[in-house]
């Protein structure tokens, strides 16, 4: 019959003859095209792998097409059109050759095979203009680097990645994006492709750039391009620290937060197979998981350290997030996502004292928001999160710390103390702590709730950041009221502060000395200050004292506190420890009845 498939025989003897050929292109494209249609069936690819004539024919083919298109000589249209016409069989064969075969994908690479699809791409210009080329261009190096980490390295290593951005970047789209997509997905996977994106920064300004161009284009194809685009931008800042730093721009940072708008204000998408961002690895509720992948990104730029120089200087990046924090527009999800990542934007970029005291000089309304609406308790988890980071930062130097008292940030962050998230309460705690160094905020502390919800955590939490944390603030107040011999001391006094304090001497201070100290400190000035103090550490140090300081397997407060008496270490910190543990025990020694000391002295 006159359309059969030839045998193996008549086939081996055709691909011989296109291996050497001198023939016609079009004769050449309809030989390959047939072989193109026999092998969308997987046994006929098969059988015709099992020989690599085949690869080889292809790869010499593409080969001299490639010659001759780019060749010095011009070709007249009719030459070129059957050129490229033979090009879109050559490379239809290849992609259906490759499809779910391995020892295709093997036998392309080692003829030549990938890395001549890869010059199709980048060096044949109507690749970006025919149609049928384009998707069997695409759709080659698609089925060849599937699942396959040299095809895919060869692919990255010709310079693959910059036409499959490209493609994506010149409009309308077109049916033939889900296949540049597709495989656009798959060339990074490969680490190779971070390598690529580290080396040109002109591709991530690509992936950026067409991004921001997409957000005006409606329809499915163009919502698919930006799936995968924005797959690739943060899965690659995820990666690379070097391509966060080729972002840290203020036009680049503003691109983000623009993309970000975009996706807050667009309702979240239903993707079956689509390329997906990868969660952040921040406790950030589930919503929209491209809006929550593109914060994650601006957080990750903002962190680098290039990003203090780089972006802090910025009138219109500063103006963007100062603005997007003064509006106040809290409660919609839309103005949650943009204030939740203004603020942790702006936390990185507010880690020096300098960045610090000049936001809170030049931009006290935004900062004023971030007290009075974004540290709020009811609002979004996520944005008190991102303000009370950034809140903390500020807190920090010690310039800042009169003003912000005055815009009520102790009583805004003593309200989140009981939060049930936990970095929303260490943040919190933090910044309570940097406040103790103001008076009015001390006695707002002890005269307040603020002081009962910190002990009630340190008594209750097994999260050691907060236990060490909310004991540091005890201490800071417990010394700064004693000391201070005001009227503050009734109010501190009906507190139990001797507990927490030795509860981390023995729970903690192995692996926080400095902490240990501290409370060693702070026991000595309670016990000191106050006879009732110097009696509760009595009854810790009393034989047979069962007070639940530790963990079961702990070492009871004496015991702790008579091996630092007795330390010699010259250690700094330890020594420190064992100084101030003589200290507090010579302070008790005024109190101590029957002998309770005897083991210590």
């Amino acid at each position: 019959m006159a359309n059969s498939a030839p045998t193996a025989q008549t086939t081996d003897e055709l691909l011989a003859s296109l291996l050497h050929s001198t023939q016609s292109p079009a004769a050449t494209a309809r030989a390959f095209k047939a072989l193109a249609d026999q092998c969308q069936d997987a046994a006929t690819r098969l059988r015709l792998t099992e020989q690599p004539l085949l690869a080889q024919a292809l790869s010499a083919v593409l080969q001299r097409t490639l010659a001759d298109l780019s060749g010095p000589e011009e070709l007249s249209e009719p030459e070129r059109a059957d050129g490229i016409l033979l090009l879109v069989q050559t490379l239809r064969c290849m992609g259906n050759v490759s499809a779910d075969n391995s020892g295709g994908r093997a036998q392309l690479l080692e003829h030549g095979g990938v890395t001549g699809i890869a010059r199709v791409l980048g060096g044949v210009a109507e690749v970006l203009r025919e149609p049928l080329l384009m998707r069997a261009a695409f759709g080659a190096a698609l089925n060849a680097a599937l699942d396959t980490a040299d095809n895919a390295r060869a692919l990255v290593a010709g310079g693959a990645l910059e036409p499959h951005l490209r493609a994506l970047s010149m409009g309308p789209p077109c049916d033939a994006w889900a296949v540049v997509c597709m495989s656009l997905d798959s060339l990074c996977e490969s680490d190779e492709a971070v390598a690529a994106f580290e080396q040109d920064a002109a591709c991530m300004a690509s992936v950026l750039g067409t991004l921001g161009a997409l957000c005006s284009v409606e329809g499915p194809l163009a919502r698919g391009a930006m799936r995968t685009l924005v797959w690739v931008l943060c899965e690659t800042i995820e990666k690379s620290a070097a391509v966060r730093i080729q972002l840290c721009t203020p036009d680049a940072v503003l691109a983000l937060f623009d993309l970000l708008e975009f996706y807050l204000d667009t309702a979240p998408e239903e993707d079956v197979g689509a390329p997906v961002p990868a969660p952040p690895n921040r406790p950030l509720p589930a919503g929209n998981r491209y809006a929550d992948a593109v914060t994650q990104a601006i957080v990750g730029v903002s962190g680098e350290d290039a990003a203090l120089a780089a972006l802090f200087p910025s009138r219109a990046l500063l103006s963007r997030l100062t603005g997007v924090l003064a509006s106040r527009g809290g409660g919609s999800a839309r103005a949650d996502g943009m204030a939740a990542a203004a603020a942790l934007c702006l936390g990185n970029l507010a880690r020096s004292d300098e960045h610090c005291v000049a936001l809170v000089d030049s931009h006290a309304g935004a900062v004023r928001a971030l007290v009075g609406d974004w540290l709020a308790p009811g609002v979004n988890v996520r944005t008190r999160h991102a303000a009370s980071g950034v809140l903390k930062n500020l807190s920090l130097a010690q310039a800042n710390r009169a003003p912000l008292a005055a815009m009520g940030l102790a009583g805004a962050a003593g309200a989140c103390v009981t939060s049930a998230v936990v970095p929303v309460q260490a943040n919190c705690i933090g910044i309570l702590r940097h406040l103790a160094a103001v008076p009015a905020c001390v006695a707002e502390m002890v005269r307040g709730p603020a002081l009962a919800d910190v002990l009630r955590v340190v008594r209750e939490s097994d999260v050691d950041a907060l236990r060490c944390e909310g004991t540091r603030l005890v201490a800071a107040l417990a010394k700064r009221v004693f000391l201070a011999n005001d009227g503050l001391r009734a109010a501190l006094v009906g507190h139990d502060l001797v507990t927490p304090l030795a509860r981390l001497v023995v729970m903690d201070g192995e692996r926080h000395p400095l902490l240990r100290q501290e409370s060693l400190v702070a026991l000595t000035v309670v016990a000191a200050a106050e006879p009732r103090y110097a009696s509760d550490v009595l009854a810790l140090l009393a034989p047979g004292d069962s007070a639940p300081l530790g963990r079961p397997d702990d070492k009871p407060f004496a015991e702790v506190l008579a091996m630092l008496v007795r330390s010699e270490s010259e250690e700094p910190l330890m020594r420190a420890s064992a100084q101030q543990a003589r200290s507090l025990v010579q302070q008790l020694a005024v109190h101590a009845t029957d002998g309770v000391l005897d083991a210590l002295l």
